[in-house]
């Protein structure tokens, strides 16, 4: 999945709301609506991004299986 599909994936998983995201990052909704629409997102901003919906970047061998509720970049 792209980076931004997977923001997407988790504000659904964790019923977070576009204005709610906007708020925790403390940007304004047009801001979190460009960045979503970029088809590559920088890693300090998807970081930023993950960090305040509880997820985090990790970076693992390739064989590594991706646990359940992980998602994968690509």
């Amino acid at each position: 999945m792209k980076a931004n599909e997977i923001i997407r994936e988790i504000m659904k998983i964790k019923e977070v709301k576009p204005s709610v995201l906007a708020s925790r990052l403390n940007i304004k909704n047009n801001v979190l609506s460009e960045r979503l629409g970029q088809k590559n997102i920088s890693t300090e901003k998807l970081n930023e991004m993950v960090r305040v919906l509880d997820y985090k970047i990790v970076i693992v061998p390739r064989e590594s299986r991706i646990p359940e509720g992980g998602f994968e970049v690509d």
